[in-house]
């Protein structure tokens, strides 16, 4: 608990530092969720419905719930993490504390998981997945425990704030339907198991039958054929999958394993099941239900497969790994090391009896073993290190935020600048494109913000004003915001991420290349002076309005 609120309330204080600063996924999905403050936000906004309609239904009533109370999306996005890894952290320790009845083990285990929350952009995120820790650690809490209707509570919170975690869930009690005797798989005889399961099942399928409706709007979902063919999903995309290095596929990114790398100490659970080989009195104090470790891996696993099999239907397969893997690591990396503890206090008795001095090579070794184990402790938790994998966005143009939040809610901008993506959370204002919304997920969705960024090259890139004056009218553009060197050729050349996003539209960002590079004077470019209404030191603000009334020469 302790830990958890040191992690929590610096974080907690970093995100009101200052006034624009959010958390990456925030910006994208809790952002929209400030309609319900102002329903008169984003109106009739492509970006904000498509989010809405794929947000879990429990998440989006959590916030609805809590707005309702007086207290806005935003603000509760930066006080809910402290509280979520609170509760994360109390079923943490007794999930612990079942699994091995030592104190001591079950504080090192939930430290660890602390380590793990506060060192990577999860929980910090605010978003449905921030909510999945409590969830799925008091799962397992009342799965130990047997305790049939909060286990079934659990999976149905789960299914509503984060359905992939949920369908987790029913793989790992459709794992304990099996066990291992004489060499054989066999059914278990338990009949509270069985009953467990078959609700679970029930409760699962209409907690998410919900969920599985969601976005059809938006439909249908890419298939993988037509995911290999499209950029988005190669090495430069917007969502990287379809990788040739066979490491990086497998153990990186959203198609991979994603092994824990945070915090290194996490490690240690990978040498429990070699210690339970060796047994002695404290080994022997390991619940059997250590089992659920191995079931819970065997179920991931399960999942992970399928995912790739299925593409997309169930969303990334690292989704099935990434979670329930730093989970399990972390339960067993404090068992690990309160054994190894156990075992290094031992012998250094034995040597006290038998009045051995240590040697060198022993005292270095002692020595090592401290540090390590104080470095692991220490190093974490240095804010700069932690709060430095929170992923925190910061507004650099305040100015430019402040004016576009005058303009009235119904205004739209277009832009091609990595700004664009910040415009919504800063200004509160609806955007035309920007690569954080390039979600090439649902068809529906992505075909009509492909085409508008084909569109936004185009008429940014044209030297006639009336392809301008078209776009304009097409989309009921209200202003540009251009970025002072976006009409030279390296812009669109493929460089820092969001560039490469801009050259995967082809042809048009290959043919808006070369006029530049011919000396074509793109027509926005003719107007920067006539129809800006701000201009800062790396951007300016054209009016649309403006150029609408400028005619042709």
């Amino acid at each position: 608990m302790a830990a958890t609120v040191y992690f929590g309330l610096i974080s907690l204080a970093d995100s009101l530092s200052q006034p624009y600063l959010i958390q990456d996924d925030a910006r994208l999905h809790v952002v929209w969720l400030e309609r319900f403050s102002n329903p008169n936000l984003f109106p009739n906004d492509l970006i904000a419905n498509y989010l809405e309609s794929i947000a879990p239904i429990g998440y989006k009533s959590f916030y609805w719930a809590m707005n309702q109370l007086g207290a806005e999306p935003l603000v509760i996005a930066k006080f809910l993490p402290l509280f979520l890894g609170l509760i994360a952290s109390v079923y943490g320790f007794g999930t612990a504390l079942q699994l091995f009845p030592v104190p001591i083990s079950a504080f090192l285990s939930t430290l660890i998981l602390n380590q793990s929350w506060w060192l990577n952009d999860d929980l910090i995120s605010a978003t449905s997945r921030s909510f999945l820790y409590p969830i799925f650690l008091a799962f397992l809490y009342y799965l130990l425990k047997r305790s049939l209707v909060p286990c079934l509570l659990a999976i149905a919170l789960q299914a509503l704030f984060y359905p992939q975690m949920a369908l987790l869930q029913i793989a790992i009690l459709t794992v304990r339907l099996w066990r291992w005797h004489k060499g054989q798989l066999r059914w278990v005889g338990d009949r509270q198991t069985w009953i467990l399961w078959s609700l679970s099942l029930v409760i699962a399928l209409f907690a998410l039958w919900p969920f599985a409706q969601q976005a059809a709007e938006f439909g249908p979902i890419v298939t993988a054929a037509q995911a290999k063919l499209m950029p988005e999903y190669g090495v430069d995309g917007r969502a990287q999958f379809f990788i040739p290095n066979l490491f990086t596929f497998w153990f990186v990114g959203d198609s991979g394993i994603r092994l824990p790398l945070h915090p290194p100490v996490i490690w240690a659970g990978a040498f429990l099941p070699l210690l339970l080989r060796y047994p002695s009195a404290l080994v022997r104090q390991v619940s059997s239900q250590i089992k659920l470790l191995v079931q819970v891996l065997i179920a991931s696993v399960g999942l992970f497969g399928l995912a790739h099999v299925v593409f997309l239907k169930l969303h990334f397969p690292g989704r099935y790994m990434e979670y329930s893997l730093r989970i399990v690591m972390a339960l067993a990396a404090g068992i690990t090391l309160v054994l190894l503890a156990e075992t290094g206090l031992r012998w250094l008795v034995q040597m006290r009896r038998s009045r051995t001095a240590l040697n060198l090579w022993q005292r270095g070794c002692l020595g090592l073993v401290a540090i390590l184990a104080i470095a692991s402790l220490v190093v974490p938790a240095v804010p700069s290190i932690f709060l430095s994998t929170h992923l925190q966005v910061k507004g650099r143009v305040p100015e430019i935020y402040e004016f576009l939040a005058q303009q009235p809610k119904d205004t739209l901008i277009a832009s091609l600048a990595e700004e664009a993506s910040n415009l919504p959370a800063f200004a509160k204002r609806s955007i035309l494109v920007a690569r954080e919304f390039a979600f090439p997920y649902h068809l529906g969705y992505y075909s009509q913000i492909r085409q508008r960024a084909i569109d936004l090259v185009q008429a940014h890139y044209s030297p006639e004003l009336q392809d301008v004056q078209r776009f304009i009218a097409k989309y009921g553009v209200d202003f540009f915001l251009i970025e002072q060197d976006a009409f030279t050729p390296a812009y669109l050349m493929p460089g820092p991420r969001w560039q490469r996003w801009l050259h995967q539209y082809q042809p048009v960002a290959s043919e808006a290349i070369a006029r530049l590079q011919q000396g074509q004077t793109p027509a926005l470019a003719q107007f920067m002076d006539q129809c800006s209404v701000l201009q800062t030191k790396q951007f300016t603000v054209l009016t649309a309005a403006c150029l609408m009334g400028v005619q042709p020469g």
